[in-house]
């Protein structure tokens, strides 16, 4: 086992983390499978407003690959397809019924173990979740025809208020043991499981894995960091990566032989007063998995965490790869005289507020920007929160000027928005690193 003790980094100490309870959503509404979660999917379709669907019928499918199909993680009719602008398709809502669910053939451990490379290909393009499966250059969905060197699976915890993976797989180790069998068949490299000290026990009976211990601060956690550190890539590589969750969903339908349609999602953020797991439907409404009114004015919904998750609503639904619902304040307009607030409330990398001198506080965040975007300045800081050997002023100055020789030299291959999420947390200047680091990764795709 390979032991990576990380310095760089920050942790942000929230409150309202969730408690390891479970209880089971007080209802299930309606659900939605969004094309947006899949980034430069071209969707295709295949159901209309009014038809009856089950749980695992086909929604849509990708146009460039077909054999990409998209399945209904619950039964139902489909009220319509939601379309934004230039009528992009942006979700295809089901209204639920009683569930019934499409049947597929079910394969036991040693049945799996005989399959060819291309059989659990197919096998895994048929579930529907193919889309579970993400690849690093560029951080897209996984191609199907490539070759990865290596597939990466992260359990370590580090983000802020994150679901906590051994939680969300209690009871399905058998599952999540026959989904790594299977992604087994679709690497000739090794299948890389990353672990922290708090899950390392969850996972130590799981075979066919080479498993990595990685302690520290955030972004330890991100598959980018555990990539870079474990199996680099460089020009011309291809990894590809999935959550534990994925993984053991991908199990479920192997031993069932049935969509497996139910999630799991953990609860968070201060604007809620009960922090618990929630057992519900992928792609849920929010209101079905909140019991809670959630006044729209006075808070943000956001699918997944602070750093990274998408901005939502509790009349709207829950993301594809995301395991977790956070609630905070939501703040509008400037706050009189805060620039002279003693900050006692408020968390900070920097020296500038005195809850610095408060080591272990909990702070409950809002949507405050303390500020607005303004001239940039290098300090030096970004990097002690980036673990890599990347510098993210330098990249994103080549991005900016769209210097691609330069781009690739300073590591355009081996980073996502995620990974640099921290840098624009700390930012005086409040720059989106995120945001240019996409533009970098578009830009690369186009180049070829």
């Amino acid at each position: 086992m390979g032991v990576f003790n990380l310095k760089k980094g920050y942790d942000i100490a929230l409150q309202g983390r969730a408690e390891r309870r479970r209880e089971k959503a007080l209802k299930t509404t309606a659900i939605a499978v969004q094309p947006k979660d899949f980034r430069g999917l071209r969707p295709r379709v295949e159901v209309t407003a009014g038809d009856t669907v089950q749980r695992g019928s086909v929604l849509f499918v990708d146009k460039q690959r077909p054999e990409i199909v998209f399945r209904s993680p619950a039964a139902g009719t489909v009220r319509g397809i939601d379309r934004g602008e230039r009528r992009a398709i942006l979700r295809v809502v089901v209204d639920t019924t009683a569930d019934s669910a499409e049947k597929f053939e079910n394969y036991s451990s040693t049945q799996v173990s005989t399959l060819s490379h291309e059989d659990a290909k197919k096998l895994l393009l048929t579930s529907g979740l193919w889309p579970a499966l993400r690849q690093r250059p560029f951080d897209r969905m996984a191609n199907p025809d490539a070759n990865p060197k290596s597939i990466f699976i992260s359990a370590v915890d580090s983000a802020p208020l994150q679901a906590e993976t051994d939680f969300l797989l209690e009871g399905r180790e058998q599952d999540f043991q026959l989904g790594v069998d299977l992604l087994s068949k679709l690497t000739d490299g090794s299948i890389n499981l990353s672990l922290s000290a708090k899950t390392e026990s969850f996972f130590m009976g799981i075979q066919g894995v080479e498993k990595h211990r990685f302690d520290g601060p955030h972004p330890a956690g991100n598959v980018g960091i555990q990539i870079h550190h474990v199996d680099r890539i460089v020009s011309g590589d291809v990894v590809w990566y999935i959550s534990p969750r994925h993984v053991a969903q991908i199990g479920s339908f192997l031993s069932k032989g049935e969509y497996p349609g139910a999630k799991t999602y953990a609860l968070t953020g201060s604007g809620l007063e009960d922090h618990h797991y929630v057992v519900g439907t992928e792609g849920a409404l929010v209101s079905d998995l909140v019991s809670q009114t959630i006044p729209v004015k006075e808070k943000r919904v956001i699918s997944g965490h602070v750093l990274t998750g998408t901005k939502t609503a509790a009349d709207l639904y829950v993301g594809f790869y995301d395991d977790m619902i956070t609630v905070i304040p939501e703040v509008e307009g400037r706050r009189f005289m805060a620039w002279v607030s003693p900050g006692f409330n408020a968390n900070t990398f920097w020296r500038v507020f005195l809850s610095k001198l408060i080591p272990g506080k909990q702070f409950a965040p809002t949507t405050d920007m303390n500020g607005e975007e303004r001239a940039f300045v290098s300090s030096g800081e970004y990097e002690k929160v980036l673990p890599m050997d990347v510098l993210p002023v330098h990249l994103c100055k080549a991005i900016l000027v769209e210097d691609i020789e330069l781009m690739e030299q300073l590591g355009i291959y081996e980073v996502s928005p995620e990974d640099v999420a921290l840098c624009s947390y700390i930012c005086p200047s409040k720059i989106e690193f995120g945001d240019i680091i996409q533009k970098g990764i578009v830009t690369m795709e186009k180049e070829g």
